[in-house]
């Protein structure tokens, strides 16, 4: 059922936990996938995609990814959420949300970063946390920064996200029938209690 429009839980600690399972799964060898977490009546929905051009194939000609951003945006709605977090590993050349573009440095190394992008009701904050993998393999940890503002420029296939957190209340599919054609789409979509979660956090701090 859709939640009552709460105000989110600290954005530091969602943030953190983003940024410490994607660190977790570099440092791994694994493969780093889109997440998005939407906080709302004291449960977390967890989305998460391992190909966004994948999950957005649409026969309405709308580009993949910014439909795979859609179809978060409406089950951010739907939920009646005041907040929601996107997480995604980026490479140089590409030009995320609201983030400068990360260029190709002369040391050889090839720079990348991890971006948790918080959209809230009337701000936007930006948290990057910069990477680069040496020729050893080994992983290299740059300096994390942020940036907020309350007029976000224009924000591409991310916009979805921005006007469901901003909007007012209107009739939504349930989020039960948008969950289960995400999953269809290939999202995996799971909830969490934000009780038990933390409990968790706390034990692995």
């Amino acid at each position: 059922m859709p939640g009552s429009p709460d105000a989110p839980i600290s954005s530091e600690g969602e943030v953190a936990l983003l940024f410490r399972a994607a660190r977790s799964a570099l440092e791994a060898g694994q493969a780093c996938p889109a997440q998005f977490v939407i906080p709302v009546a004291g449960r977390r929905w967890r989305v998460t995609s391992h190909d966004l051009v994948a999950t957005g194939e649409n026969d309405f000609g709308i580009p993949p990814r910014a439909f795979s951003y859609g179809a978060v945006g409406m089950l951010v709605a739907s939920l009646g959420a005041r907040a929601c977090y996107a997480a995604e590993a980026v490479g140089a050349g590409t030009t995320p949300v609201a983030v400068p573009a990360i260029g190709q440095p002369d040391d050889g190394e090839v720079r990348q970063a991890l971006v948790v992008t918080v959209f809230a009701q009337g701000r936007l904050e930006v948290h990057v946390q910069p990477y680069a993998r040496g020729g050893d393999g080994a992983l290299r940890w740059g300096e994390p920064a942020v940036r907020s503002t309350t007029e976000p420029g224009p924000l591409g296939a991310a916009l979805p996200l921005w006007r469901a957190v901003n909007r007012e209340p209107a009739p939504l599919p349930p989020p039960d029938d948008l969950v289960a054609d995400m999953t269809e789409g290939g999202f995996v979509v799971s909830v969490e209690d934000l009780e038990d979660v933390e409990d968790v956090e706390d034990v692995q701090d």
